[in-house]
C-alpha cells in the first residue's frame, strides 16, 4: 500500500489553492478520484471553511500510482508560468522529500517522486532493495 501526502510550499493561501486545484483535477479521473483525498485544516474562529493543507494519495495499485504521478506532472506543467513550484512529499513512515520542479526538469523530478513513493510500498511488503532515503 502506498500512502503519500503532498504539500505545496509557499504562503498558506497560495498553497491551499494549489492543493484544492490538484485534488479537484485528479478527482475527475475515476481511478484516481478514489485514491485522492484533500486534507483541510479547521477554519480559524470566524472564518468560513478550512484551508486546504495537503493532498493525500493512498493506493495499493502500482498502475494507479504511475497514473497519479503522470497526472500530477501534467497538472504541474499547466501551472508553471516561469516560476518553479516547490512541494514536499511525506510517506506514511514519516520520511519526506522536498522537490522543486520547473519545465526543464519536470520528467526527472516526477521519476524521482514515483521512486520515492514506491520505496514505501516495497518496504511494507518486505521487497528486496527497499531502503529509506
Amino acid at each position: 500500500m502506498t500512502h503519500v501526502t503532498l504539500t505545496f510550499d509557499g504562503p498558506k493561501e497560495e498553497a491551499g489553492e494549489l492543493h484544492r486545484s490538484l485534488a479537484a483535477w485528479l478527482g475527475m479521473d475515476g481511478r484516481l478520484g478514489r485514491a485522492i483525498r484533500l486534507v483541510e485544516e479547521p477554519p480559524p474562529p470566524g472564518a468560513l471553511g478550512g484551508l486546504a493543507a495537503a493532498v493525500e494519495l493512498v493506493t495499493a495499485s502500482a498502475p494507479v500510482l504511475s497514473a497519479a504521478v503522470g497526472a500530477i506532472g501534467y497538472w504541474l506543467g499547466q501551472r508553471m508560468t516561469g516560476s518553479p513550484i516547490s512541494f514536499t512529499v511525506t510517506r506514511a513512515d514519516g520520511s519526506s522529500r522536498s522537490f522543486t520542479v520547473d519545465r526543464r526538469d519536470r520528467d526527472l523530478v516526477l521519476a524521482e517522486l514515483e521512486r520515492f513513493a514506491r520505496q514505501e510500498s516495497a518496504a511494507q511488503t518486505g521487497s528486496p532493495g527497499a531502503t529509506a532515503p
